[in-house]
């Protein structure tokens, strides 16, 4: 068995390990502070994995792309450390800021919070970049051994802490550690990769700028639902079930963040071979799959959707079987659109992957806007147009589009030409 298939094996089993140790954590920690203290918890958490999804996976995603061109020379990064790190603290500020905002109404007044939030991101982004030094490596075996490790490590901080110190604060501090296991795995060890060829098309701002763009494009149709649903006349009641409806089935697009970086690598090898083709047909054939994910999503979660939520919720929270059909759906389509967009990002064409997540992102408004039924199916049925209107835009586009920049781009790495 190759390396590369024994990490993929390896990344796919630390996501498992990831998922269930996440999902013991939070029961560990609400059942050891109660549904008011636990409220401050859920809410930096929150605040950690949108600035993770929409800044941090970026960095990371070109980190692995700029050193998978490379073979792993660290030395092709020297010059965007400055945009990268900027972008980095982009995201921790406006995390912060809002901490800062909210720490009286959300965090019961703490300004420890606002430490917590600083030093939680910090870790975040240490973690963003170590990951991508391990996948633009090749390294898929410690990659996936990073992903066990977070989250062993978060449930073993955890349950320390519910059997000594039980507060809020102790499961944050717990939060801020777990992202720290990456130094494991020596993310960013030297290498002996020297005289390597870079040329890369993609201009580093542009390249990172719509990639941002286009993730938080993407985690509006994701993530905005319980918002929304109150905005256009739901009940509270609607809020709190579209949010556990949405939380619950949106798991394998969240732990499918961790498997993209073991495609990123092989197609951007594919990209710089000029191998447009072959990508071409991954594109389509990814695609095809997601339209049949999609009904599949959609049969499966209108079945059993709201039997399950009930069962672990409570009947309160059960929604309408239509409204778990489309969200599964959304699921469905949406696992496909993560590693369509890896394409785009592995060819440098992220102002391309930018637009047509805004179209999507047009389409899935007007199905809320217009769509028929409750506040609750409108949601429930913008997701799933949003989703599969980024799968049909991104994975049949004509050909795969090129960078963003016509003119090369040589690093200054010291001896490559």
């Amino acid at each position: 068995m190759s390396s590369d298939t024994t990490g993929t094996f390896v990344m796919l089993g630390g996501t498992v390990v990831s998922i269930v140790t996440v999902l013991l954590f939070q029961i560990v920690a609400g059942r050891s502070l109660g549904v008011e203290a636990f409220a401050p918890i859920g809410v930096v958490w929150t605040v950690s994995f949108m600035v993770y999804t929409v800044f941090m996976i970026p960095v990371e995603q070109f980190i692995t792309r700029r050193l998978a061109l490379a073979h792993g020379n660290a030395g092709a990064l020297a010059p965007d450390r400055i945009l990268l790190m900027s972008v980095l603290g982009i995201g921790i500020v406006i995390g912060v800021g809002f901490v800062g905002v909210t720490v009286d109404r959300l965090f019961a007044g703490s300004t420890a919070f606002i430490a917590l939030a600083i030093a939680l991101l910090g870790t975040r982004g240490l973690l963003a970049v170590g990951r991508g030094f391990l996948a633009g490596r090749r390294r898929f075996t410690a990659y996936g051994g990073s992903l066990a490790a977070e989250g062993l490590t978060l449930l073993i901080a955890a349950t320390i802490v519910a059997a000594t110190h039980p507060t809020t604060l102790a499961f944050a501090i717990a939060m801020v550690l777990s992202p720290m296991a990456i130094l494991l795995f020596n993310p960013f060890r030297a290498t002996t990769t020297t005289g390597v060829r870079i040329v890369d098309n993609a201009a580093p701002v542009a390249f990172l700028g719509f990639l941002i763009l286009a993730t938080a494009a993407s985690q509006i149709v994701i993530a905005s639902g319980p918002v929304v649903v109150g905005l256009i006349g739901g009940s509270a009641a609607a809020v709190s079930s579209i949010f556990v409806t949405f939380t619950l089935f949106r798991g394998p697009i969240t732990s499918a963040y961790n498997l993209v970086a073991r495609v990123l690598p092989d197609f951007t090898a594919l990209a710089a071979q000029g191998r447009a083709h072959v990508l071409t047909v991954w594109a389509h054939r990814i695609t095809w799959a997601g339209y049949a994910l999609a009904v599949a999503g959609f049969a499966a979660a209108y079945l059993i959707g709201s039997p399950i939520i009930r069962v672990l919720y409570g009947e309160e929270f059960a929604p309408d079987p239509a409204v778990a059909g489309f969200a599964g759906a959304g699921v469905g389509a949406g696992l496909a659109v993560l590693f369509v967009a890896q394409i785009y990002v592995a060819t440098g064409a992220t102002r391309a992957l930018a637009g047509r997540w805004l179209v999507a992102l047009v389409f899935a408004a007007l199905a809320v806007a217009f769509g028929p039924g409750s506040p609750s199916l409108r949601i429930a049925l913008g997701f799933a147009v949003g989703e599969i209107a980024a799968l049909t835009t991104l994975g049949f586009a004509v050909g795969i589009p090129h960078s963003d920049s016509d003119e090369p781009r040589r690093s200054d790495v010291p001896g490559v030409e």
